[in-house]
């Protein structure tokens, strides 16, 4: 790779990480469900009163969708040349490397401009209102219905992304757009356990041989050093799964009390403690021998632990493979309806699906693209001397590589109606406050 991760860490504005930090410290976080909860049956505005917008067509990955394409937002033609720019992004800050922006600029002779949101909620109201435009804007899978049926994004002309044919085959063709009409995946990811081999015993973390993995977070020999991430459907999906409910999107109140009263358990059981950088940083810095972690923020922990000390101790496990369980997910990439530079937009979603693009992205921001072409023992280097990974992922930590198998048999969060997601949030409200 052409430079080592340790640079993408060293941030001067605030991150889609560290925004969750600051949210889960007490400011207000959208849920999908208040973002969704506008955009079925609603009028649009115009004479005569309006017309009925088409009804939300949310998928789930036994029921995929389809998502319409609308006459009065068709693709654009073929053919087309691509303006000249500015091409303006719209996306988390840290969230993409700003060299692979420069390498696009180069070739296409254009300059970019890379505007950044602090969530979901803020973002979708400056596209939805008009108060920017943006030819590339980064939505997570589920808000994506919303925004189709609102108008808000435009469908994709897939003459303009061949490179599309790179990614993996379950993602081209995804539950919740089938056939990539709107969208294009960016980067996979699951939900796991990260430890320390230097704070928990070789006999304790033997997660393999367990019979269900997540009963480690509830080892009162780790009182005071064991964390799940602030964030009400991770964890819950932790107490969901660790009685055997694999239904991660249940809208059944039992099963989430069951959630609930396990993770009250659990807080004085343990100290538990939630966070946002746990896994990531706090790991590192020795605060946490054991959290829940996402795999991409397993990858980024060799470069947080303190000069001097080993990051081979960093270890990762993802239940998902076995009979327990886990989920998976991924981010996307689409096309505002509004873009000012629709042609030059597909084709940097077409650039950025390129194999090499792709894998110089990965290194700097640590989430894997989904290309077919990965080779995962490929991926895997060592701790060198000069203090970085001679490769992607450090080689302890090659259970943080992500699989197109894995898609096959993980679970998948999805967008939940208001009065479900309601249910979720208080029984994490109840959880953090004690009981």
């Amino acid at each position: 790779m052409l430079r080592h991760p340790a640079e993408r860490w060293c941030r001067l504005r605030m991150s889609r990480r560290e925004f969750l930090r600051r949210t889960a410290a007490g400011l207000a976080l959208p849920s999908a469900a208040a973002i969704l909860a506008g955009c079925g049956g609603r009028r649009t505005a115009g004479g005569g009163g309006g017309e009925e917008t088409p009804e939300l067509r949310v998928g789930t990955p036994g029921n995929p969708v389809e998502l319409q394409i609308f006459d009065d937002n068709p693709p654009i033609a073929d053919g087309l040349d691509p303006e000249a720019g500015p091409l303006r992004i719209f996306n988390w800050a840290d969230y993409f490397w700003k060299r692979v922006l420069n390498d696009f600029g180069e070739l296409y002779g254009v300059e970019w401009e890379y505007v950044t949101f602090y969530n979901m909620e803020e973002a979708i109201s400056k596209i939805e209102t008009g108060e920017a435009d943006f030819d590339v804007f980064f939505p997570t899978i589920d808000v994506v219905p919303g925004l189709v049926a609102r108008k808000l994004l435009q469908p994709l002309n897939h003459s303009y992304l061949p490179n599309l044919e790179n990614v993996w085959p379950s993602l081209r063709d995804p539950f919740y757009d089938k056939g990539s009409r709107y969208t294009v995946p960016y980067t996979i990811y699951h939900t796991g356990i990260g430890w320390r081999t230097d704070m928990v015993p070789m006999e304790v973390a033997d997660l393999e041989a367990m019979e269900n993995p997540y009963d480690v977070f509830w080892n009162e020999d780790l009182t005071g050093i064991v964390g799940l991430y602030d964030d009400y459907r991770e964890a819950l999906t932790v107490g969901l799964l660790r009685n055997g409910i694999k239904d991660v999107n249940t809208q059944d109140p039992a099963a989430i009390q069951t959630a609930q009263d396990d993770l009250l358990q659990l807080v004085d059981l343990v100290d538990l403690r939630f966070t946002i950088d746990g896994a990531y940083a706090r790991l590192p810095e020795g605060v946490f021998g054991l959290h829940q972690a996402w795999s991409g923020d397993m990858v980024a922990t060799p470069y947080y632990f303190p000069g001097g000390s080993d990051p081979r101790v960093a270890r990762y496990y993802w239940p998902g493979r076995g009979p327990a369980g886990g989920t998976v997910g991924n981010d996307c990439l689409a096309i505002p309806r509004n873009a000012r530079n629709p042609v030059l937009a597909h084709h940097f979603l077409n650039y950025y699906c390129d194999f090499k693009v792709a894998m110089k992205n990965f290194s700097w921001v640590g989430y894997q693209p989904p290309q077919t072409r990965v080779d995962p023992e490929a991926l895997l280097g060592p701790w060198n001397e000069k203090g970085w990974v001679d490769g992607y992922v450090l080689d302890t930590l090659a259970t943080a590589i992500v699989y197109p198998e894995d898609f096959e048999v993980g679970l998948r969060h999805v967008g939940l109606p208001a009065q479900a997601d309601q249910l979720w949030q208080n029984a994490f409200a109840t959880v953090k406050a004690g009981g």
